[in-house]
């Protein structure tokens, strides 16, 4: 009888520890997300004065896929930096980043969101980062191939 309450015992702690790390079909199809490595860009005053712009590689993707990525935006200058506002060309990108001010030598880090649903072929889209006291953006692009 021992043999037996061990067997069903094991058995038990089996089940649950391969039912407890189960992700259930419906989380991964309604979120079928990839994240990426993080990509810096410097800016100071002078720098934003000129303009400068990158470019996110998103690179090729399935529709209705929805990629993240993280931008680290490193304060170059002597001064603290502050976003205002940001402005994206299309409701299928979103960005989430801290609102506080950018120390001199710190970096924030930005995330996007490409949501491909609905989109096909090659995608431009773009995202402009308005900074206090200057009139010129920082311009990110992102770039996907949708399939």
């Amino acid at each position: 009888m021992n043999g037996a309450k061990y067997y069903i015992v094991a058995m038990a702690i089996l089940c649950l520890g391969a039912c407890g790390n189960r992700q259930t079909a419906t989380s991964t199809s309604q979120q079928d997300i990839t994240a990426h490595n993080v990509q810096t860009v410097a800016v100071s005053h002078s720098i934003l004065q000129e303009g400068v712009s990158d470019t996110l590689h998103f690179g090729k993707m399935r529709q209705g896929e929805i990629i993240r990525k993280q931008l680290r935006i490193q304060n170059e200058s002597d001064g603290p930096m502050v976003i205002l506002r940001h402005v994206t060309s299309c409701g299928c990108t979103t960005v989430n980043y801290d609102r506080r001010p950018i120390a001199a030598g710190e970096s924030i880090i930005i995330d996007f969101e490409f949501n491909s649903r609905g989109e096909a072929g090659w995608q431009m889209k773009l995202m402009e980062f308005y900074f206090a006291e200057k009139d010129t953006p920082l311009k990110i692009y992102i770039e996907a191939e949708v399939e």
